[in-house]
């Protein structure tokens, strides 16, 4: 089951205090560690398990595949790796660099059956740099 209500904090600036004093190495550190830890929450696993995982994946793909505006995005990235399998796509998608757009877009879809203009231009914005 797909956790629309989590916020993804890996990429915010709100991960470190000021006064934190960590080398740029050590914060990507954590901040993998917390990108792992985030994408179990939004998937409401409590450890990595491939097969879950990839059932989670393929089940959140049947909900979105009549979802235009993120097929078109799935479609692109995975394109990107030389792939028309949209699965692939979608699995790019909750990579460390899409995430936390990805996320925001999944959750409005399957809470509103629609994704605000704003959210996916930013994600779109990402997918083409």
């Amino acid at each position: 089951m797909y956790n629309t209500k989590f916020i993804c904090t890996y990429n915010t600036s709100e991960v470190f205090l000021e006064s934190d004093n960590i080398s740029e190495m050590d914060k990507e550190f954590v901040r993998n560690v917390l990108y792992r830890e985030e994408l179990l929450n939004i998937f409401n696993m409590e450890e990595y398990n491939e097969k879950e995982m990839n059932k989670s994946m393929h089940d959140l793909y049947l909900k979105l595949e009549k979802c235009v505006e993120l097929n078109d995005c799935i479609t692109k990235i995975a394109g990107k790796f030389i792939s028309d399998d949209k699965e692939f796509g979608l699995m790019i998608l909750f990579s460390y660099d899409f995430m936390y757009l990805t996320h925001i877009c999944v959750s409005e879809y399957l809470e509103k059956g629609e994704i605000s203009k704003k959210n996916i231009e930013k994600l779109n914005i990402l997918l083409y740099f």
